[in-house]
């Protein structure tokens, strides 16, 4: 690692979290944006070092920021369908270019990450997040995806789903907890095969969540 990676490599460390943080709990873009002055100005030159070096949650600071160059340059890249883009990151920079300037047409990369066929050995995290995300955007397309993904093969997608569906039908009671029939259909198995038991069990999740949508 040299000189300049060191310095960001630390300085995202101190501003951010450890790596397992960032990941866990998502990139706190707030301990940037709230900066004033000559803070402000060393974390933007400090961003800029991160994304010099291909760093693509300095883009996501940057972004949070304001920083229009940034901004358009992420844009291009999920409208150019970047092979080199992580799902994960596919993600990210949808969801916080929604939050900059709330456009439904992003919605399409969570759709794409949330809908691909998964298989053991790859990462269920970016399904997550997109399952997550997909709360904040209207329309059919989200609503039937989330209602799929509640026979997700991982728990956690399964999980998250349903919560984003309680929260798009601003239901009352918005943690799956609070819906015990409803958290107990969509547990197990622990290995991620679910059988055909299994199975019956989350369509009869659907079904009930269904049942909770608004009638229009």
């Amino acid at each position: 690692m040299n000189d300049l990676a060191a310095t960001w490599s630390r300085w995202k460390e101190e501003t951010f979290g450890s790596g397992y943080h960032i990941w866990h709990e998502g990139l706190d873009v707030g301990a940037v944006t709230r900066l004033k002055g000559q803070a402000r100005a060393r974390a933007l030159a400090m961003l800029r070092l991160g994304r010099s070096l291909g760093d693509d949650h300095a883009s996501e600071a940057l972004a949070a920021m304001g920083d229009a160059p940034t901004i358009a340059a992420m844009r291009a890249r999920l409208d150019a369908d970047d092979p080199y883009l992580p799902p994960a990151t596919r993600v990210r920079f949808a969801r916080i270019l929604h939050r900059i300037t709330p456009d439904p047409r992003l919605a399409e990369h969570l759709l794409a990450v949330l809908g691909t066929t998964w298989s053991k050995g790859q990462s269920w995290s970016p399904r997550i997040d997109a399952a997550i995300g997909l709360r904040d955007f209207a329309g059919e397309a989200a609503e039937a995806a989330l209602l799929a993904a509640v026979a997700d093969p991982h728990y956690l997608v399964r999980y998250h789903a349903c919560e984003s569906l309680l929260h798009r039908w601003r239901a009352s009671r918005r943690q799956l907890t609070d819906h015990p029939a409803l958290f107990a259909l969509i547990r197990g198995p622990d290995d991620e095969s679910p059988g055909p038991d299994d199975l019956a069990r989350y369509a009869d999740a659907q079904q009930r969540l269904r049942a909770l949508a608004p009638r229009h």
